[in-house]
């Protein structure tokens, strides 16, 4: 079973950009195009709270594997089949260091 090693549900910028090895102008990058689209940061696990932007880890490793993924699926089989994978993973991971 897959954990996620998080130590809280939301962390800041600095550190998911630390955990994920990212740098901050890739993910700027990634915002603006998002944005473009008509999409809001929201769906990527942004949440400002006061004038701190925080983010939910694992749905930004969602909306990562989602949108950002260069070998994704060819056929709609494969991309069930993946559907599937996010949703078991999300069900059976936990934000405990164990």
């Amino acid at each position: 079973m897959l954990k996620y090693n998080f130590d809280s549900k939301l962390i800041s910028t600095a550190k998911l950009l630390r955990e994920l090895s990212i740098p901050i102008s890739q993910l700027d990058f990634w915002k603006t195009q998002w944005r473009k689209k008509g999409n809001d940061c929201w769906n990527m696990g942004m949440i400002i709270i006061g004038n701190k932007a925080l983010w939910d880890p694992i749905v930004f490793l969602n909306w990562v594997f989602e949108n950002k993924c260069k070998n994704k699926p060819k056929d709609l089989m494969e991309q069930e089949d993946n559907k599937k994978l996010v949703a078991f993973i999300v069900r059976n991971t936990s934000t405990n260091k164990n």
